[in-house]
């Protein structure tokens, strides 16, 4: 529904369809989470009941008492931040997908004063919860569960020190590639950076502004008498900040939910997910004007050290920059002898795992 096929007659310019539909495949690293059968481990939380031990097990069997409750009567915290963790994070990026995917469909049909206005609460507030249960999960638990007053974790609380959480966040979402936490914070809250999601949501919200980093021009109302350049420049600051923002988010929220994948298979899905994201900055970066020979050399560096085996001919696969462009949209190579799919294949498994702890490093 996101991904823009040659056939497709869209208001969008077409020099932003191949960055749009670089956002489409991010955004489907994140609802693939809801659908996949290698994300099931994520919808329950299994516990031992210790019959000599635990309280009030006839009144939880029965259906008497909550789960979260009956957790807090025996003191089992572990197990508390375990099912909170899952579920707020998963019921958080319900709400997260569907914000971003309104935006991405308004933005390929020009409408821009929804898809700015739409991106205010997934990448201002939702984005901070992940960061917040990334940087220290039991702090948020405690604060979220334990307290349970709303003020004590309002995303939109001023005293929230939302830089420092970026920080921190940034630093435990390895591999975190090229991803600034300055950068992350401006593009979010700074109000200086009239360009930035507040103050182009502001806009986009209010008919007249009146803050000195984003005030209404004179004789105008914001957004209402846009030219097809006003437009494209909407699309240009869009395309800018939507994709890095959405790779970024991607990885916090990978972090976050990969502690309860236990499956080896689990593991390769996730470091095959990372290269995705690399290859998407790298072709982010270039979108931006970031010249190509810096990418060339990375991409040289790519080709040879993947040392790719196909299981089906022994062939020895030797990968070009269209093979992962291919990669990032098809998420799989393929032997270019018999064109067998060479992600699952055992040089591949163990290739993508030694690439990603290089990242990590």
């Amino acid at each position: 529904m996101l991904y823009i096929s040659k056939e497709d007659e869209i208001p969008l310019d077409k020099k932003f369809h191949r960055i749009h539909n670089l956002c489409a495949i991010i955004y489907d690293q994140l609802t693939e989470i809801f659908s996949g059968d290698d994300y099931s481990e994520l919808n329950s939380t299994k516990f031992n009941l210790d019959h000599d031990k635990h309280k009030d097990i006839e009144k939880f069997n029965k259906g008497e008492i909550h789960a979260l409750e009956w957790l807090k009567i025996n003191n089992l915290n572990k197990e508390i931040s375990q099912v909170l963790v899952k579920h707020v994070t998963m019921s958080v990026l319900s709400d997260f997908v569907n914000f971003i995917y309104e935006s991405l469909s308004c933005a390929m049909r020009g409408k821009m004063t929804i898809a700015y206005a739409l991106l205010r609460k997934p990448f201002t507030d939702e984005l901070l919860i992940f960061e917040q249960i990334l940087d220290n999960q039991d702090d948020f638990v405690n604060r979220f569960f334990h307290d349970g007053d709303p003020l004590t974790y309002d995303p939109s609380d001023r005293k929230i020190d939302k830089r420092k959480i970026i920080e921190n966040a940034l630093k435990k979402s390895k591999p975190n590639i090229v991803f600034t936490s300055d950068l992350i914070y401006d593009l979010r809250y700074e109000k200086s950076l009239g360009k930035g999601i507040n103050g182009m949501s502001n806009h986009a919200l209010h008919i007249v502004t009146r803050d000195k980093n984003y005030k209404t021009t004179k004789q105008n109302l914001n957004f209402v008498f846009s030219t097809k350049e006003d437009i494209k420049s909407y699309w240009e600051n869009y395309y800018f900040f939507v994709p890095y923002l959405l790779i970024y988010s991607v990885s916090v929220v990978d972090n976050i939910l990969s502690q309860f994948l236990t499956e080896k298979k689990n593991k390769h899905l996730l470091n095959t997910k990372v290269m995705i994201r690399f290859i998407s900055i790298l072709l982010w970066s270039e979108f931006q004007g970031e010249k190509e020979t810096k990418n060339k050399k990375i991409f040289q560096v790519l080709t040879q050290n993947l040392n790719l085996i196909c299981d089906k001919c022994n062939s020895n696969v030797e990968l070009e920059r269209a093979d992962f462009e291919l990669f990032v949209e098809t998420s799989t190579f393929l032997c270019p002898k018999c064109f067998n799919s060479l992600i699952n294949s055992s040089s591949a498994i163990q290739e993508l795992n030694r690439f990603v702890e290089l990242l990590k490093s």
